[in-house]
């Protein structure tokens, strides 16, 4: 019987897939995937399971629904206070520079308005503890290229959602509100 991967082994293969990549644009369009789908989990976990239609898409988190956005789930896990602020608005110009590099035929990062939400991005997590352990972990060097800061900062905000998801607990609802809605 094979065993199941552990989320370490998954997390460090898609890391090795992120920083294989030389190019930012799909540097970012990989990197924003990853932490859309991590959100995703996060909000999978923490939410009441869906009771209708086991076998259907989830109709919050899937599609069409409320929350099937890059941008809904981001804006849910803070309203939830699954992540903080700062946090939040990395994700959001992670959103922005993803939406820039994916419908846009020129993209170039070091130029406006794509440098100054990777500004922004760098701002909001490379003061944080966890940056400064992925950049020991996965980098070699005192000094960053562009592309590396880039998959540094990317991974980083990985690395915080991957701990979050790994840390929810899932809510059991309002005690409260669910016994007067059972009267």
């Amino acid at each position: 019987m094979a065993r199941q991967p552990l989320i370490s082994d998954i997390f460090d293969a898609f890391a090795d897939d992120l920083l294989a990549e030389r190019g930012p644009r799909p540097l970012i369009i990989i990197g924003a995937s990853k932490v859309d789908e991590l959100l995703l989990e996060i909000l999978r976990s923490h939410l009441l399971p869906k009771g209708m239609k086991p076998k259907e898409q989830d109709e919050l988190l899937e599609g069409d629904a409320p929350l099937g956005t890059f941008n809904s789930r981001i804006k849910m896990c803070r309203r939830l206070g699954l992540v903080d602020n700062k946090l939040c608005a990395a994700l959001d110009r992670l959103r922005v520079l993803r939406n820039s590099s994916a419908h846009h035929v020129v993209f170039d990062h070091a130029k406006s308005p794509a440098r100054e939400h990777i500004g922004e991005l760098r701002k909001q997590i490379s003061g944080r503890g966890s940056y400064l352990l992925t950049r020991k972990r996965y980098f070699d060097s005192s000094t960053l290229s562009a592309v590396e800061e880039l998959q540094c900062l990317i991974l980083t905000a990985c690395v915080l959602l991957e701990a979050t998801r790994a840390g929810i607990k899932r809510t059991s609802g309002n005690k409260k509100s669910l016994r007067i809605s059972r009267r």
